[in-house]
């Protein structure tokens, strides 16, 4: 007999052991119960033991790689509107067509300079005042003006351009215009130089503008600036100007009285050309044929022209034989124009401005505009800033899209 078994027998009997072999092969845990036969494991899968493994044991899932958080995009530099500046998130059309008109006039004063009388048109009416006449002027009477039509495109708020076309008109009353280089006051004699002088002109210009005004007030539905600009541009000269001698020994006559010596002493006498009035003098006739007493409207011996206080009659003066048109004016002028402005818009459509300066004279007037288009946000006038280390600068602001 072994000796496990002997020993056993020592002690008693041996218990039977209850445990039974599971699915697995694996003992079961003994038991003092009598053995109890196990059914046989039912077909199919069997239910897994919830017996967790000890907390030490426990397999520790592998942690997820991070997602890192997403880029914040750095926020847009600060901006700083420029001093003065309005309206800048306003939207505005930027095309526009107009019709602009006025008058112009050149200044006594200037034409002082070359003559020592002279007429003009200063849109006074006929009266003549001490400081003209002073300064020469003869003759005053009627206005000059300007009309044309205009394209304008507005680069931005403060910003124009402005193409346009059209007619001013140059003429003056006429009269008896003596240079500055030909009087002589200790010589009467010298205002025979004169010339009775006809100027009926204008010209055609085509000009373009730049105009900068600084939008003093900006709303959606009025816009207000003012400011100024330049121009260039050319001038076809339409019309002529004709000119008659006055005649040696000029003196004056009247078709009631004829002629009276002694009315033409001084330049201040060419303001009636009743008392200085052109007549025939052979000396101006390259034919040297003088014409027929009966060619005159107001037939006289001594062929004067008719006259009355501020004018001569022209076929008297064509009669003479030469009555001249002046080829000294060029076809084509440049045309400088500076000017100062202020415009209205309302709704952003229509558009009122007054505009003054100087082009060929001195002008005044306005124009009524109309703005079209697609409508757009001015971004003049906005500066971006960048910071640096120890300090902080300012780039230069947009100029606005095209």
């Amino acid at each position: 007999m072994p000796a496990s078994a002997a020993a056993a027998s020592l002690d008693g009997p041996t218990p039977t052991s209850s445990k039974a072999p599971t699915a697995e092969g694996t003992p079961a845990p003994a038991s003092d119960d009598p053995v109890v036969a196990e059914p046989p494991p039912a077909a199919g899968p069997q239910p897994m033991s919830s017996k967790a493994p000890k907390s030490e044991e426990r397999a520790e899932p592998e942690p997820e790689e991070a997602t890192p958080p997403p880029k914040r995009s750095s926020p847009p530099p600060p901006t700083k509107r420029r001093r003065g500046w309005k309206g800048g998130d306003v939207p505005f059309a930027r095309h526009g067509i107009g019709a602009r008109g006025g008058i112009t006039m050149i200044p006594t004063w200037l034409l002082k300079s070359w003559f020592a009388t002279h007429t003009n048109a200063l849109c006074r009416g006929g009266s003549i005042g001490n400081f003209a006449k002073e300064r020469g002027i003869v003759q005053q009477d009627g206005c000059n003006y300007y009309i044309g039509g205009e394209y304008i495109h507005r680069f931005n708020r403060v910003f124009d351009l402005a193409a346009s076309v059209g007619y001013q008109r140059l003429a003056v009353p006429p009269g008896l215009w003596l240079t500055d280089k030909e009087y002589d006051a200790s010589r009467p004699e010298s205002l025979a130089s004169a010339d009775y002088t006809e100027i009926d002109m204008g010209f055609i210009f085509l000009e373009i503008d730049a105009i900068a005004r600084v939008p003093l007030v900006v709303t959606k539905d009025v816009e207000f600036g003012i400011g100024g600009g330049g121009g260039l541009g050319l001038g076809i000269i339409t019309g002529s100007i004709h000119q008659t001698s006055l005649g040696a020994a000029p003196t004056g006559y009247t078709d009631a009285g004829g002629a009276t010596a002694g009315t033409c002493n001084t330049p201040e006498d060419f303001a009636d050309t009743r008392r200085c009035t052109p007549r025939y003098d052979v000396s101006e006739d390259g034919d040297m044929i003088p014409p027929d007493e009966s060619d005159l409207s107001s037939p006289n011996p001594a062929l004067f022209a008719n006259c009355s206080k501020t004018k001569c009659n022209t076929s008297d003066l064509n009669a003479f034989g030469y009555r001249q048109r002046q080829g000294g004016v060029p076809p084509v002028i440049p045309v400088l124009n500076l000017l100062v402005s202020a415009r209205l818009i309302i709704k952003d459509a229509v558009g009122i401005a007054v505009t003054g300066g100087f082009q060929t004279g001195f002008y005044f007037g306005g124009s009524l505009q109309y703005f079209f288009g697609a409508k757009r946000k001015d971004q003049v006038g906005l500066t971006a800033a960048k910071k640096k280390p120890g300090r902080v600068t300012v780039e230069r602001g947009s100029r606005g899209r095209f």
